[in-house]
Formats: structure tokens, sequence, C-alpha cells
């Protein structure tokens, strides 16, 4: 028993001694969180390793980091390879964790390569600077270039067996782009008549002419496209491969922009020019042009855009500094934007349309011609001229539309006579003035009618009603009164003038 107690006691003593010396040497831990091999399956991709540090000292620890990549199999350093540590505290508190994260980056051009990066870490103990923990760690990286060479196949897939000199590596790339010429020239040629043969007699020709628009392009994106997959049969630089790649996207973008372009023009906007042709309303008039001009701006700005990106610019300040320049040109313009909404307002709310006649809050009565974006385009019945007006003037002024609810037009002709004519007399001769005048309009609800208006100081006062199409408006009202005229005239009724009756009683004039 006394034995056995000395014997654990021995143990244990051994143990602390044992572990004293691991526990000073390591105040802070290093666990690996991840495999220290990891493969780029394609260049310009990355990838990353972390280490979580943990410091189980008594004492507050400076953390440094560094890394270096070392030599490939060919005994060079890697090229177009980047590296970078990550670790957002330079200091590690007792009891403290945190993380160190290494990123391997390849660029578009790097070749398939496979090579070692070291790391090291130290750990100095900030209270006892002599105090210094190294730690270094090797990690291994395979990265996969982005354009690897099929050797000596044609069409990168069968192996030349052809008999000298058509077995060597430039005959298989010729012969691979002459393939790919006849696939572009067989689509072109016979299968797209064949194609349209079919197309031809269906009803509409939306059909015809998407095949038409597209024929051409489809034939140069064939032919590039052989092109650029043919150069995997030689045997050229990334950098060489990678350039060539860039101007195959960047043709690529811009014949897609130019196709988009033309199915826009000749297809969305020829069939809303015939949709907005058969309809009644004005509005589709004036938002099939906006739409024709947005579509002119947008789509090469797209493809502008994208030709950026794959130049490798950033178009994210680029577009930043367009929404800032927008927002100062929108309050350059904000008169203008104010007219624009105007516009649409009166093409939705269609308070007046073209061919109506209205008259303005100057008086003015002008037929409308044009209801454009930013103005409205009148003609002025009475002067002869085309008064243009801002739209926003037309919004917020008063107008009278008289061509609502229908083309007729109500107008009076107001006249007195004298005290003692015969009031029935009157009545009936304005009534057949009225109802004599061709142009005067005779229907239920809109018939000529008479009222007796007031009793005035010299005149008893009639007002005549009678309804006339708006175009014949000013010439029937001088009509109807040159009529009235010659009525009285012929029917002995006076028209009298402003007179004072003057009387005298015992020498003295009254009144």
């Amino acid at each position: 028993m006394r034995e056995s107690l000395v014997l654990s006691s021995l143990s244990v003593v051994l143990i602390a001694v044992l572990l004293a010396p691991s526990v000073a040497a390591e105040g802070v831990n290093v666990l690996e969180m991840s495999d220290g091999y990891d493969k780029i399956e394609d260049a310009s991709e990355s990838v990353s390793f972390t280490w979580v540090i943990y410091n189980n000292d008594t004492g507050p620890y400076l953390v440094q980091a560094a890394a270096a990549m070392g030599l490939d199999g060919s005994g060079a350093y890697p090229h177009n390879i980047a590296l970078s540590m990550n670790h957002n505290y330079s200091t590690l508190a007792p009891g403290q964790s945190g993380e160190i994260v290494l990123t391997v980056s390849a660029d578009r051009t790097a070749s398939s390569v496979d090579f070692p990066v070291y790391v090291n870490l130290t750990f100095t103990r900030m209270d006892a600077p002599e105090q210094v923990q190294l730690v270094s760690k090797t990690v291994h990286v395979h990265v996969i270039a982005m354009f690897e060479s099929s050797g000596n196949r044609i069409f990168g897939t069968w192996e030349n067996t052809l008999p000298a000199p058509f077995n060597s590596v430039e005959w298989s790339f010729v012969l691979t782009i002459l393939m790919w010429v006849l696939i572009a020239a067989a689509i072109y040629f016979v299968i797209d008549p064949i194609i349209h043969k079919f197309t031809r007699k269906t009803r509409t020709d939306l059909d015809d002419r998407i095949l038409e628009i597209t024929r051409m392009p489809i034939f140069a994106l064939i032919i590039s496209f052989g092109l650029v997959d043919s150069l995997a049969i030689l045997d050229i630089s990334q950098t060489l491969h990678f350039t060539i790649m860039q101007i195959y996207e960047v043709g690529v973008v811009l014949i897609i922009a130019y196709t988009a372009y033309r199915i826009f023009d000749r297809v969305v906007i020829f069939y809303a020019q015939k949709w907005s042709a058969k309809t009644d309303t004005e509005i589709d008039d004036v938002l099939v042009p906006l739409l024709q001009k947005a579509g002119v701006m947008i789509i090469p700005s797209i493809g502008l855009v994208t030709v950026l990106s794959i130049l490798g610019i950033n178009v994210t300040l680029l577009i930043a500094g367009m929404g800032v320049i927008g927002l100062v040109v929108a309050f350059a313009v904000q008169q203008t934007l104010g007219n624009l909404f105007a516009g649409l307002q009166l093409l939705l709310d269609r308070p007046f349309k073209v061919g109506d006649l209205i008259e303005l809050e100057s008086g003015d009565v002008c037929e409308v011609r044009k209801i454009g974006l930013r103005s409205t385009t009148m003609y002025n019945t009475g002067d002869h001229e085309i008064i243009i007006v801002p739209n926003n003037d037309m919004v917020n002024k008063k107008v009278v539309n008289y061509s609502r609810p229908d083309r007729h037009r109500s107008m009076s002709c107001e006249i007195g006579v004298a005290y003692g004519t015969d009031l029935n007399k009157v009545k009936r001769s304005l009534l057949d003035v009225a109802m004599e005048h061709p142009d005067v309009i005779k229907e239920d609800g809109q018939m000529p009618y008479v009222r007796l208006a007031r009793f005035s100081a010299s005149s008893v006062d009639y007002k005549l009603w009678y309804w006339v199409d708006i175009k014949n408006m000013w010439r029937v009202a001088s009509e109807v009164r040159q009529a009235v005229y010659d009525r009285f005239n012929k029917e002995g009724i006076e028209i009298p003038f402003p007179q004072s009756v003057v009387t005298f009683k015992n020498g003295v004039p009254q009144e």
C-alpha cells in the first residue's frame, strides 16, 4: 500500500516535470483548420488555409505572420500567383483566440503548377520580449491552368493519324479550323435556307425577321469560336492564350449587343409601331419613340459595361460616378423633367386629344395638333399661328375643351327691343331665325330656345340659345346675328339704343 502511494506520487511529479517545459515553451497554441493540400481547379480562383491560435499563457503576445512560396517541380518560383495573410489583430491577450488565414490566388494567365507555401508564425510575449515562440507550417497548392493544350488531336479529341506531313500539330490546327468553317457554311447556306422555307408559310413574319437578323451573327460566332477552340491544339503561352480569349469575349459581346439592338429595333419597335397605329390613344404614339430612344442608350451601355469588365476595368466606380452625374443633370433639367411627367399625365388623363378645340387661360381658342412629352403644339384659329405651350402650364392652368362632351357648342345671341313691342312676336321671330339656319342643330335636347333675359333701362332684353358644330360656331354666330337684325327690320321690331326721357313741369326740367 505504502509502495503504491510512493509510486503514484513519483508518477505525478514526473508528469509535472515533463509538462512544465512544454507549457512554458508553448504560450500560444496553433490549431490547423484545413488540410495542408488544396487545388485551384481553374486559374483566376483562389484557395484559403486557416489556423486558429489561442493564448493559454498569462501574458499578452505580439502576433506576426509571413508566407513565402517555394520552388515548383521545375526548380523555379511559380508566376502569376499571389499570397495574402489575413489577421485583423496584432496582439493576443491571455485567454483570447483568433484566426490566421492564408489565401493563395492564381491569375488567369497562370500555368499548371504544383508548389509549397511556407508559413512562419512568430509570437513574442510582450511583457517578456526574450520569450519568443516560432511556429512553421507548410501547405501545398496545385494550380490547373485555364488553357491546357490537347496536343496533336483534331478537334482536341481525335488523334491525328494522317500520313506525313499532315500528322503534325500545325496541320491538326488547320484541319480543325477548316472543319469549323464547313460547319458554319453548312448552317449559313444549307440549314438556314431550309428553315426559311418553313417560316415563309407561317402567318406572321416575326420568325422571318429573326432569322434574317441572326443569320450573319451566328455564322460569325461559329467561326470565332472555332478559331479560339482550335488554339487548344497549339502549345502557346498562357498570356497569349488569355489575350486571344479577351479579344474573343469582347467580339462576342459586340456581336450579341449588335444583334440584340437589331432585334429590338426591327422586331420589338416594328410591332409596337404597328400596334400603336391601330389604337385610338396618343400615349402609345409617344411612348414607342421614347422606348426606341431608351433602347439606343441602354443596349450599347450594357455592352460597354460588359466589355470593360472583360478587360479587367472596375466598373463599380464608373457606375457610381454616372449616378452622381445623373443626379446633377436631373437638378439641371428639373423644369424639363417636370414637363416630361406633365406630358405623361396629359397622355394618361386625356383632358383633350389631338384635333380637339380648346380655350386657354389667356382666352386663345386653339386646335390641338400634337401632344409631346415636353410641350403641346396648337394652332390658334383666330390669329392663324402655331402656339407651343410647356406641358406644366397645360396641367396646372385652366383649359376649356370645346370638343367635350361632344363637338356641339352652345351659342347665344342677346338683343334688346323697345318697351311696348309685342313680346310674343319677338320670341317667335328669334326662334324662326334659329330654325331656318341650316347649320343650327335641331336635335332632342339641343333645340333652339328663347328666354327673356332682363328689363333694362331702355329695352326689354331677350336671349336666343342654339347649338352648332364647333367648326362652324364663329361663322354661324355672325350669320345668326345678321339674320336677327334683318328679321326685326322686316317685322318692324325696334331695337332701341340707350336713351333718357326728360319731362317739363312748371317750366323746370324733370327726369
